[in-house]
């Protein structure tokens, strides 16, 4: 009887995600301002990209400190105000958080509530001056001295941000979301989950799992789409700040937003699991065109806007022949 009960609760959940809005139909995402690989990233560049179709525009990246303050990471390109993006009614302009510390959280010495205040108000100063319509998380696997607490305030941080209107993406390893381990790690194994499981998720609007660098859960991104729509639970969650030790996962297909490389190159271990490697060029759409399961899902990202410049736009250009459901 309490399997049955679960069941139901989950079954529930998910047609109340399912109706969930999501910021544009089929986003693809782009992150900018990195200059990796020796890519300069200019604002020419910038601007090409949205007219040849990225919707979400992702500057990186932004350090965050132990006292909530958003600084520009030193190694980034000046971000541009987002008036300056041609088009700018028609993209997102997001704001990546922690990756230029080598995606690293700092260890808390205030309230996780206090530390979540602080970032919102320094977020609302960046929405005034360059005009960001939201933020992106980009931690890796260094989530500091206190990690339940980071994640605590990051918790009511998505509260802040999206009860005032701004979007909230993510962009963790696969890692960090993988079904088949079923337990929590802090800053390891599931490290996400309490950021998106079914008492959350609701003010999360973009999820774009990076599908590099590490292997795809069941060696099959059909098989991980499906798992993380159909749901499942991870043992081990933190207690406090409303989280359960057990959590839900139940991510709305029209949020999950697989992220990969633009070329060769810009990721250093390219897509392990995947047959053929990764998906570049031409052959993402056949990846998507030949998936109902991928199809509908609610875009994809790209690391990064500069990698696909110096690809010849391969992946903006085959994104956009995607046959999205």
């Amino acid at each position: 009887m309490k399997q049955q009960g679960n069941l139901w609760c989950l079954c529930m959940l998910m047609l109340m995600y399912s109706s969930y809005d999501v910021v544009h139909a089929a986003n693809i995402v782009g992150y900018w301002g990195a200059s990796p690989g020796g890519h300069a990233s200019t604002l020419d560049q910038l601007n090409q990209a949205v007219s040849r179709g990225y919707t979400v525009i992702i500057y990186a990246f932004f350090d965050v400190d132990a006292n909530g303050n958003l600084v520009q990471d030193p190694g980034s390109a000046t971000p541009p105000s987002k008036n300056q993006i041609n088009n700018s009614g028609s993209v997102r302009y997001l704001a990546s958080l922690f990756g230029g510390q080598n995606g690293q959280a700092p260890t808390l010495t205030m309230s996780p509530d206090s530390w979540a205040n602080a970032m919102y108000e320094n977020f609302q100063q960046l929405h005034n001056t360059i005009g960001f319509d939201g933020i992106d998380i980009d931690l890796e696997n260094a989530w500091g001295g206190t990690p339940n607490q980071v994640i605590c305030g990051l918790r009511s941080f998505f509260h802040l941000m999206h009860s005032n209107g701004f979007v909230v993406s993510m962009a963790p390893q696969t890692t960090a979301l993988d079904p088949e381990v079923g337990v929590y790690q802090p800053g390891s194994w599931n490290s996400y989950v309490p950021l998106i499981d079914t008492t959350i998720i609701q003010y999360v609007d973009i999820l774009a799992v990076q599908l590099y660098n590490n292997a795809v859960p069941y060696n099959d991104i059909d098989s991980y789409a499906s798992s993380l729509q159909k749901g499942f639970t991870i043992t081990g969650c933190p207690s406090g700040c409303t989280i359960a030790t057990s959590c839900d996962v139940i991510v709305p297909n029209n949020i999950t937003t697989f992220g990969y490389p633009a070329g060769p190159g810009a990721a250093p271990s390219g897509c392990p699991s995947l047959p053929g490697g990764c998906p570049y060029g031409t052959a993402l759409t056949t990846l998507y065109d030949g998936s109902a399961e991928l199809k509908n899902t609610g875009g994809v990202m790209t690391w990064s806007i500069e990698w696909d410049e110096a690809n010849s736009w391969e992946f903006i250009s085959a994104a956009s022949q995607i046959s999205w459901d």
